[in-house]
């Protein structure tokens, strides 16, 4: 049975790394996420974009662009998902780095809203990307306006544009995953279901489902709608097929649904194996705390990769994490988990 791609359990799979974290307290990051941009054409109130995004509006240009991709694949990268910051299809030069990216060996993930689509920006990505996940969020016209802040004609064009991303996927009997994405909250429970069916339909891979995390100091979790959200994914996963999944960080869930959220570690194990480039060209420790200075370890118009992460400043920074300013079960909360109880020392170790 295969690794799911979204288990913390992916990480096994990079024992090297984990070794090299094991005795030297730091590692060379697997992965990264790469903002072209700032700029979005949505409209989402609940954006985990760059922080203060509407006064920092940056752009990196093809250029710029090669020039880190190319730092990564020689500092031991092995994937970049471009994403954002804003919506990546906001910069021209995307696709095109895009193809760079998987022409030097670098895996590629792409993360967008989908509305800037079009056959060849479809064809490239078709080509030359692992996955792509459209962040549609909502499963009716009326709930995309309340989502996205866009009207019922963009909720349509989204609609089309996933569609000629999975024939285009047919047609070249391609590999790649193509997903659409659900955030859930108290606005978009009753989305739950017919989001199953519409992603059915649309012919996509897999359908996920994403608690909507709070920023920084907002903690409160309705723990009734947590209740009622399982129940309702419990059902929306009827509607998996051979070849379409209903997926969702469930443990996650589970969690809010009992109010057990708190940290079972005490640092921030995962931030040495992914990172976060900005469309400022600033590394960010990790993409929730984009845009917020003193989470940025280092700016690539003035150093190198290699010397950003060997940098004391980058130890610094680490070293002056305060939970308190990230989300409850965040981007690496799963893998600090798996990476805490690394750490602990165990009895009988060789009686399994």
């Amino acid at each position: 049975m295969k690794v799911s791609q979204f288990s913390s359990s992916k990480i096994l799979q990079h024992i090297d790394r984990i070794s090299e974290w094991k005795e030297n307290k730091i590692s060379k990051p697997i992965t990264y996420e790469l903002d072209m941009t700032n700029v979005c054409n949505a409209k989402c109130h609940f954006c985990f974009g760059f922080f203060e995004q509407s006064k920092h509006l940056d752009s990196m240009n093809l250029r710029e662009a090669k020039n880190i991709l190319k730092q990564v694949k020689s500092f031991g990268g092995k994937a970049v998902t471009f994403t954002g910051g804003g919506d990546p299809l906001c910069n021209k030069d995307t696709i095109e780095a895009v193809i760079y990216a998987r022409k030097i060996g670098l895996d590629v993930g792409f993360i967008t809203n989908g509305i800037l689509l079009n056959q060849k920006k479809i064809e490239e990505i078709v080509k030359n990307c692992t996955w792509i996940r459209i962040s549609l969020d909502a499963s009716s016209k009326a709930n995309y306006k309340i989502t996205h802040g866009m009207n019922s004609t963009t909720f349509d064009v989204v609609l089309k544009n996933i569609k000629m991303l999975v024939r285009e996927k047919k047609k070249r009997n391609s590999s790649i995953t193509i997903g659409v994405g659900l955030l859930t909250y108290d606005k978009t429970i009753c989305d739950i279901i017919p989001f199953a069916k519409l992603s059915l339909s649309l012919g996509v891979d897999y359908a996920q489902y994403r608690p909507l995390l709070k920023k920084f100091k907002e903690k409160e979790i309705n723990n009734k709608n947590q209740i009622l959200i399982l129940k309702k994914m419990k059902i929306a996963e009827k509607y998996g097929t051979k070849n379409f999944s209903v997926v969702s960080s469930v443990h996650k869930y589970v969690l809010m649904e009992t109010n057990n959220t708190e940290r079972q570690y005490d640092v921030c194990y995962g931030h040495n194996f992914a990172t976060v480039v900005a469309a400022d060209q600033k590394m960010y420790l990790c993409c929730h705390m984009r845009g917020m200075e003193k989470y940025c370890i280092g700016d690539l118009k003035k150093n190198s990769l290699k010397e950003i992460w060997s940098s004391e400043h980058r130890k610094k920074v680490f070293s002056n994490i305060d939970f308190n300013d990230c989300p409850l079960l965040c981007r690496c909360d799963s893998f600090n988990t798996v990476l805490f109880n690394m750490q602990k020392k165990v009895d009988h170790v060789n009686f399994l």
